[in-house]
This record gives structure tokens, C-alpha cells and sequence, in this order.
């Protein structure tokens, strides 16, 4: 039998013989009833349990997004552009933004690779930089012995959103929430002594309870606010 699977952009075609093939698990359709971008915008305008973004901030503050970089599936051009209206809604300023790319220890990217994650509109209303682990301020040290140091935009700024992915993740428990900050925008020493944690018998998908991974990138939660 003849298969497809996406890799990056692209099918990848394959081939398995008949008699190797036991079935084809494939998900169960469910017709959307919006787009992607309508569901990011009602989201927005009924979140749970906490104020719409456009009355927590106040114009005038700086105001840092903090998106993931090409490694992750994140889709912030479909995300962004409404965190953006939303923050309009307050009178925030497109010169008050600044999107950052949570780099954690990968490399650099290219102009053209920051473009393509949030879109040319985006890119040319707000300032959108890749975090830098040589530029951090010290804010303190876990419990774990783990600096919290986080790049000097994230740190420094009124107000920080945190853009992300939610789903399993081998040794943090699971990805998205604070770990856009810890590892993220943090410091080489600091991704360091974090990951070093990931042998720990607790650190494994799924697990939030004696995981110090995830202990470490909660507990940055109380030196460094996010909305």
C-alpha cells in the first residue's frame, strides 16, 4: 500500500507491502464551524476566568509578545494580528510592541524566517527581534539551584504575552504556558541547569507533579508576570 505523511511543507510518499499493513488509523472528521483566525478572535473577546486583554493594559505601558521560533508549530501570523487589535482596543501603540522570538539555544534567524512566522503585515507594524541568552537580567534563583536570568526586553517590559503551543512534552510534562519564558527567553546557564533536570526519574510527558523541569519553569512564574 501507498502512504503520505506531511514532513515540514511537504507529502512524503511510501511504500508498505500488503501483508505488513494491519490498518489505517486516521482521526475522526469534525467540520470546523470557524476559521482559525475567527476562533482567535472570539477567544479573545471571552476568555476564561480573567478580564479581556484590552482592560488588563493601559496605553502607553511597552508591551513585549513572546512567540516561538521556527522549531515550533506555533501559527502566530493567524494569532498575532489579533493580539494586536485586541491591544489596540486599549490604545496601545503599534511603536509600544515588541515581538520577541523565543529562541531558548537555537540559532539565530533570518529576517526572512521572522517574516514568515508572523506574516509581512505584522512585520513591518511592530519591532520583532530573536531573544539573545547574552543579554538577560538576573531576577533571582529557583528553588532547584536554576538562575532565572531572561532577556533584557522581556524583563524590562510593562507586560508580557506569551504565545505558545500546548501539547506533551517529553521531560518538561508539557509544552507552552511559562516555558515561552523559561527556556525560552532565558540564558544559556539557565536552559542548562533546567535541562540538566530532565534524567530525573519525575521528568517525563505528561507529568507536573516531582518534575523539577517543570518545577523550574513554574516557579520563574513568581519573578516575572505574564498576561
Amino acid at each position: 500500500m501507498e502512504f503520505k505523511i506531511k514532513y515540514y511543507k511537504d507529502l512524503v510518499s511510501f511504500h508498505i507491502p500488503d501483508q505488513n499493513v494491519l490498518g489505517n488509523i486516521l482521526p475522526n472528521t469534525a467540520p470546523a464551524a470557524v476559521s482559525e483566525a475567527e476562533e482567535v478572535a472570539r477567544a479573545l473577546s471571552v476568555p476564561f476566568g480573567t478580564p479581556r486583554l484590552s482592560e488588563i493594559v493601559r496605553s502607553g505601558e511597552k508591551i513585549v509578545i513572546v512567540t516561538s521560533d521556527i522549531t515550533r508549530p506555533v501559527p502566530s501570523k493567524i494569532i498575532i494580528p489579533h493580539l494586536l487589535d485586541e491591544l489596540g482596543k486599549a490604545g496601545v501603540k503599534d511603536e509600544d510592541v515588541t515581538i520577541v522570538f523565543g529562541l531558548g539555544s537555537h540559532r539565530k534567524q533570518t529576517e526572512e524566517e521572522q517574516k514568515s512566522l508572523v506574516g509581512e503585515e505584522v512585520y513591518s507594524r511592530v519591532k520583532c527581534v530573536d531573544s539573545d541568552p547574552e543579554d538577560c537580567v538576573h531576577l533571582g534563583v529557583c528553588r532547584n539551584g536554576t538562575p532565572v536570568d531572561i532577556f533584557r526586553t522581556v524583563a524590562e517590559a510593562d507586560r508580557r504575552i506569551l504565545v505558545g503551543n500546548v501539547e506533551y512534552h517529553y521531560f518538561a510534562g508539557y509544552s507552552g504556558g511559562m516555558k515561552a519564558i523559561m527556556p525560552g527567553v532565558s540564558s544559556r546557564a539557565a536552559i542548562q541547569a533546567n535541562h540538566k533536570n530532565m534524567i530525573h526519574p519525575g521528568a517525563f510527558a505528561g507529568n507536573l507533579k516531582d518534575n523539577p523541569v517543570r518545577d523550574d519553569i513554574e516557579e520563574t512564574a513568581d519573578f516575572i508576570s505574564v498576561d
